[in-house]
C-alpha cells in the first residue's frame, strides 16, 4: 500500500475529524451500520476508464461503454470497495463536471479521474495522421499540444477544485493514459509512420506530464501507466493497445491493457 500526502482545507478537516467521531459510535452501537459505511469509489472520465476496447459492455442504456473488465471494477474488487463508476465514452472535463459528479458526497473515500484526451482532440488527432499526409498530422499535433498546454490545464484544475469541495475526505487519485505506438508500422497503424507516431508519443507524454502537474498542486496522487505499457504498444508481439479495428475501440486498450491499469490503479486505493 502506497503512502501518499493528501492536502486538506482546514473545514474539510475539521468536518472529517467531527464525522469520524460520530461514525465511530453509530458502528459501536449497530452492527448493521458497517455496510452503510463500506468505504466508496467514484470513478470519473472518459472512454479509457469506462473500459472502451475490453468488451463485455453494460447494457445500461447510454452510450458510456462501460466495461465489466474495466480497471475501476477490477480495482473496486480487489479493494472490496462499492464502486460508483460513472465514466462514459467520449468525456471531455465540462462533461465530466456537468454529468459525473452527482455520486460524490461526504461518504465518498477514494475517487480516480482519467480525463484530458478528448479535450485534446486525439482521436481527430489520429484520424489527420492517418494516411500519408505528414503536414496535415503535424498541424493536428501542434493543435493538440497548444490545448495541452493552454486550456486544459485551467479546465482540470477546476474539475479537482469541484471533486475536493463535493467528497472532502476523499483520496483522489489521478489516472494517465499510456503512449499507443510502438513507433513501427503494421497494419494496425492506418499508414502512421514512426516519425509521426514518435509526435503522438510525445503528445502522449505532454498529456500525461501537464495533468500529473495539475493533480500535484492539489496533492492529488497520479497514477502513470506509460512505463508498464512499454513493450504493449500498437504493432508489438502482445499488444494492450487496440490498433485501427474499424469500430470506437480502435486505439484503446484490450482486456490484458485494463488489467494492466487495474495492477497500477489499485495500490493507490487505500479502502482495503
Amino acid at each position: 500500500m502506497f503512502e501518499h500526502t493528501r492536502k486538506r482545507g482546514l473545514i474539510g478537516r475539521t468536518l472529517a475529524a467531527a464525522a469520524v467521531a460520530g461514525i465511530g459510535a453509530a458502528a459501536l452501537a449497530s452492527p448493521a451500520s458497517a455496510h452503510t459505511w463500506t468505504p466508496k469509489y467514484v470513478a470519473l472520465g472518459d472512454s479509457y476508464v469506462s473500459g472502451v476496447g475490453a468488451g463485455d459492455y453494460a447494457d445500461d442504456g447510454t452510450d458510456c461503454y462501460r466495461s465489466a473488465n474495466a480497471y475501476p471494477v477490477l480495482a473496486a474488487e480487489a479493494i472490496g470497495a462499492d464502486l460508483s463508476f460513472d465514466a462514459c465514452s467520449g468525456a471531455r472535463v465540462e462533461d465530466v463536471v456537468a454529468e459525473q459528479l452527482g455520486n460524490l458526497t461526504w461518504r465518498t473515500r477514494e475517487v480516480s479521474i482519467g480525463v484530458g484526451g478528448n479535450d485534446a482532440g486525439f482521436s481527430s488527432v489520429l484520424g489527420a495522421c492517418a494516411g500519408t499526409n505528414t503536414a496535415t498530422c503535424e498541424a493536428a499535433i501542434a493543435n493538440a499540444q497548444s490545448i495541452i498546454t493552454g486550456s486544459l490545464p485551467a479546465e482540470l484544475d477546476d474539475l479537482y477544485t469541484q471533486v475536493e469541495d463535493l467528497s472532502p475526505w476523499a483520496d483522489v487519485t489521478i489516472v494517465g493514459n499510456p503512449r499507443l505506438f510502438s513507433e513501427t508500422s503494421c497494419s494496425g497503424t492506418l499508414a502512421i509512420t514512426p516519425a509521426e507516431q514518435a509526435l503522438l508519443n510525445d503528445t502522449a507524454d505532454l498529456l500525461a506530464d501537464t495533468t500529473a502537474a495539475v493533480a500535484d498542486e492539489h496533492g492529488f496522487a497520479f497514477a502513470d501507466v506509460r512505463d508498464a505499457f512499454a513493450g504493449h504498444e500498437v504493432c508489438t508481439t502482445d499488444p494492450w493497445i487496440l490498433g485501427y479495428v474499424g469500430t470506437l475501440e480502435s486505439f484503446h486498450a484490450n482486456a490484458a491493457g485494463y488489467a494492466a491499469y487495474a495492477e497500477v490503479v489499485t495500490p493507490y486505493l487505500e479502502n482495503c
